[in-house]
Parts: C-alpha cells; sequence; structure tokens
C-alpha cells in the first residue's frame, strides 16, 4: 500500500526539508562519480587537478548524503507508526506556513500547518509535514503518541485544501 508518509522518499512530493536535501546530495554523489569515473577511463581535459578528485568527492558526498537517509527514514517511520497506531485527536490549525524559498521541480512551493492540540489537560502543537496543496480549513486530526502526547503527526489526508489554486 503507497502512502504519503512512507518509509522511502517520494521522489514527486518530499515530506520534509531533509528528505530534498537527501534528494539533492544523491544526485551529487551521481554527477561526481560519473564525472570522475569517465574522467579515469577517458581523457578528460582539466587545468589542474586529477579526475580522481571528482570521484573522491563524489565519495565524501555519499559519506554525508547515508546519515540523512537514515535520519529521513527513522522519521518516516515514526510518522507511519504514528498513523497506525497513534490516538488520533482534533487539533485546531493555528498556523499556515508558505515556504516560498523551498522550491521543488516544478511543484509548487510547499505549505506546512501548526496544529495545537490538546490531551489530559496538556495542550501541545505539532506542525505538518510538507503539503504541495495550499491548506484551508481550521481543523486536523493529529494522531499522538500516548506516552509522550509532544510526539505527534497532524494528518495530511484530514485537512481540507483550496481548489482553486
Amino acid at each position: 500500500m503507497y502512502l504519503h508518509t512512507h518509509y522511502f522518499m517520494n521522489l514527486r512530493r518530499p515530506a520534509s526539508r531533509l528528505e530534498i536535501v537527501n534528494i539533492v546530495l544523491y544526485a551529487l554523489v551521481v554527477v561526481f562519480l560519473l564525472i570522475g569515473g569517465l574522467g579515469m577511463l577517458i581523457a578528460l581535459p582539466m587545468r589542474h587537478g586529477e579526475p580522481g578528485f571528482f570521484a573522491l568527492t563524489g565519495l565524501f558526498l555519499l559519506l554525508a548524503a547515508v546519515p540523512c537517509t537514515v535520519v529521513a527514514q527513522l522519521q518516516g517511520r515514526r510518522r507511519e507508526w504514528l498513523r497506525c497506531g497513534g490516538f488520533p485527536v482534533q487539533g485546531q490549525i493555528v498556523q499556515v506556513a508558505y515556504h516560498r524559498f523551498v522550491n521543488y521541480g516544478n511543484q509548487r512551493h510547499p505549505w506546512t500547518v501548526l496544529c495545537e492540540y490538546s490531551y489530559e489537560g496538556q495542550t501541545y502543537t505539532a506542525r505538518s509535514t510538507y503539503l504541495w496543496d495550499r491548506p484551508a480549513g481550521q481543523t486536523a486530526r493529529v494522531f499522538l503518541d500516548q506516552e509522550r502526547p509532544g510526539q505527534a503527526w497532524v494528518d495530511p489526508k484530514s485537512l481540507e485544501y483550496d481548489k482553486t489554486r
């Protein structure tokens, strides 16, 4: 079953800034390793240095991308766990943020919502993952961990979206 909050990144619609960083890092890894490999196979004209430096840079980028991937997958698993086993509560949207400086391909800039919810007399907040359509409603379903109620996930399917854009 394919979900928006899956273990692996959705290349069409990343859920967080970390997933976008991951995609960029892996693209750079591929480019640098290809240039380094081609430079070792055929004579590429270079002003200074060796083509092996491109491959070495690609390996350093790979070393940076692997921990980002692990963290992104752990976050995705946590969201999935909250979706399946979390306690649902109704949350109020207190803020809608438009991330105009985040640009991914031909997608629109993403939105996030900040939801406020109450559990056992305490009030908590949770921020949604990136939403690629403009949210329009005032309420959202929030899934929380009953042992740690501050750990929560905003269900993007429970939100209403502006269809005019």
